[in-house]
């Protein structure tokens, strides 16, 4: 299936291929592309340039495959550090530049916050938009399969970010996120929190799933956990 791009609101659009979604943000000075896919279908840097003319930020919320695949088309990539050693080992001459928690990106009549949000990865981050109430949290605040397999991912971290969105719930009302539906409210994140309690207790059962090697999926409705 070819790209698809659809206007969400004034100057944030979605750009929907392979089952992940980038968000690009379009203010007065400067664009910000929100992640990349797969990188398997062409023509990712025409829709952007279909919809700005303004020079485009890349910024990746994390650096797995499905995220960054198409950076190349787009110069330097954006990320926190702790995402470089992770993201070099498939990509180890492309450019990145360090986002710290906290960081503001003033694009220009659009203001976007990074919040460093470990746990799926160690780098994981969250960028709120708080004048349009809007968060994008990556893999991690999504109503679809949220991996946890393997040394680098931490439900321990993942329930404090969680945590940590919550209390900053006065500040955005929907979420934007780069798997499954679109959009979602922010009250997703207390079936999150409380779905992972639940797992980590052992009150779910696991049921196995072949989404990953030997693979174990737990379904909390808010998302389906897989370790």
């Amino acid at each position: 299936m070819p790209l698809q791009t659809f206007e969400i609101k004034e100057n944030i659009y979605r750009i929907e291929h392979e089952g992940v979604r980038s968000i690009l943000f379009t203010g007065t000075d400067k664009a910000a592309l929100i992640d990349t896919g797969f990188g398997r279908q062409d023509g990712l840097k025409d829709a952007v340039a279909s919809l700005t003319d303004k020079p485009v930020i890349l910024i990746n919320t994390h650096a797995d495959g499905d995220h960054t695949g198409g950076n190349g088309e787009f110069g330097a990539a954006h990320m926190h550090p702790a995402e470089f050693a992770h993201y070099a080992l498939g990509n180890p001459d492309a450019p990145v530049a360090a986002l710290w928690d906290g960081e503001a990106i003033d694009l220009g009549g659009i203001c976007l916050e990074v919040i460093l949000i470990p746990g799926h990865t160690p780098g994981s981050i969250a960028l709120l938009d708080a004048g349009n109430g809007i968060l994008l949290g990556g893999d991690g605040v999504i109503d679809d399969r949220i991996v946890f397999r393997g040394p680098s991912r931490d439900t321990g971290a993942y329930l404090a970010s969680m945590e940590k969105l919550n209390s900053m719930r006065v500040r955005f009302h929907t979420v934007y996120p780069p798997h499954g539906s679109f959009p979602v409210g922010a009250e997703i994140l207390d079936g999150l929190i409380d779905g992972l309690k639940r797992v980590i207790s052992g009150e779910v059962e696991g049921e196995p799933t072949d989404f990953i090697e030997n693979g174990v999926m737990f379904d909390v409705g808010a998302a389906i956990f897989v370790f």
